[in-house]
């Protein structure tokens, strides 16, 4: 590696704040349904999440030209300790008045989170290097599945012995370590200042003009320039044809994402299987315990998935069509739950190796805009497949909703195959 000691202390500063993320999320959840009893009213706790985190990203190239990725990760860390220690306040004999000022924080809080993705994936190529990316996304993406099963299990667990608000006073502390971590990380060697700067040097040394001229020039100036900032990132997809491969893929599976959301997953134990809701909660952690494993085996298997990347979300994709097939018709709980685990590494094979060719295909200077305008999409897309397949659950049933899942994952698989060549050549460049 590059850079191992800030590798490190991204990964775990990266990881203490997403634990802290899911610990928060279930907290808030639990106390906004315990003032109201309404699933509705706990509904928009996450809407309020993915509403803040599509508005950064829309917004996040006017930040990323103005700074340096680690003083960006920096401040985005900070503004939401800052956040969440304002929300803390807020929930200190919180009622049903202080809801609506909750979920403004709690966008603002995604708003602010939103930034530190495609931020921490545009830094990891730069501190590891090509040879060990695809092991330090791998050890990312497990610890990643890792903390969101401890924190949806944990979090209950805290709320009911500790209470909601001795609850968020440790999630502050936890913000507050991942800030530490984060202000120690160093600029990635070989890295200049900004555009940002050299534009404010040129712009000093310009001759001054007319004050009522210069000033209608420099709105228009600024007016293209945003507008220019905000595209970079959707142009440098579009014009670069490995980049267009992975996000039609993106696209695809975006379409079904919803899938594995809990209300569709519930209807599914209920109506195909037939079982109580703890089956819900068996079938949802062999999800999550699939998906580490498949971390843990992209890390010890690095150097065979790299080297034809296609085959790799090739196999991952086409595995997870065949078995998401057979979860689909299988009546027998305990063949439902083996399917769930053995779904996980291969999705994560699939999701681990499109990040690394996307990182190592995307031109460097513009990989955190083009990651911010992915994001974008997934979170969109996201938002549209929970309403479209819940639809589609209500008008079809629940069958038609993973038999639409697998297919789709099928034709990522074909996808996958005809572009192999081309992922390929981007990949080992």
């Amino acid at each position: 590696m590059r850079q191992p000691k800030d590798f490190r202390l991204l990964w775990t500063g990266q990881t203490i704040s997403n634990f802290a993320d899911s610990l928060y999320t279930l907290t808030i959840v639990t106390l906004v349904y315990k003032l109201t009893g309404s699933a509705l009213f706990s509904s928009f706790i996450p809407l309020a999440r993915v509403a803040g985190q599509l508005s950064c990203g829309l917004l996040s190239p006017l930040i990323m030209d103005k700074m340096k990725l680690t003083s960006l990760i920096k401040l985005s860390q900070g503004l939401q300790a800052i956040l969440f220690g304002i929300l803390v306040l807020i929930t200190n004999g919180m009622d049903t008045s202080t809801i609506p000022l909750a979920l403004v924080m709690v966008g603002l809080l995604s708003f602010t989170d939103g930034v530190t993705t495609p931020v921490r994936n545009s830094l990891i190529p730069q501190y590891t290097g090509k040879d060990t990316l695809l092991k330090a996304n791998g050890l990312m993406a497990t610890t990643d599945q890792m903390v969101l099963m401890l924190g949806w299990a944990g979090g209950g667990i805290l709320v009911s012995r500790i209470g909601g608000h001795a609850a968020m006073l440790w999630i502050l502390a936890l913000y507050g370590i991942s800030l530490v971590l984060t202000v120690l990380l160093r600029e990635p060697h070989g890295q200049e200042a900004g555009h940002a700067e050299e534009k404010q040097e040129a712009t000093q040394s310009a001759p001054i003009k007319e004050k009522s001229s210069n000033a209608v020039e420099n709105r228009r100036k600024a007016e293209a320039g945003a507008w220019d900032s905000i595209k970079e990132g959707w142009v440098a997809i579009w014009e670069h044809s490995t980049l267009r491969l992975i996000l039609t893929m993106k696209i695809v599976e975006g379409a079904v994402s919803a899938s594995w959301i809990g209300a569709l997953l519930l209807i599914y134990v209920t109506d195909q299987i037939q079982q109580g809701e703890e089956w819900y909660g068996f079938l949802n952690g062999g999800y999550f315990a699939g998906a580490i494993l498949g971390g843990l085996m992209l890390v010890t298997l690095t150097k065979r998935l790299k080297r034809y990347p296609g085959r790799s979300i090739a196999l991952g994709a086409g595995v997870m069509g065949v078995m998401t097939l057979f979860f689909t018709y299988t009546t027998v709980p305990w063949i439902a739950l083996v399917l769930t685990i053995a779904m996980g590494p291969f999705q994560q094979v699939r999701e681990v190796t499109q990040r690394t060719v996307f990182q190592q295909a995307c031109p460097e200077d513009k990989l955190p805009k083009a990651l911010s305008a992915e994001n974008t999409i997934s979170y969109s897309l996201f938002g549209l497949s929970v309403v479209l397949l819940s639809w589609l659950t209500d008008r079809y049933g629940i069958t038609f909703v993973y038999t639409m899942t697998g297919v789709f994952n099928l034709a990522v698989c074909l996808i996958a195959v005809i572009g192999r060549r081309k992922l390929r050549s981007d990949a080992i460049s």
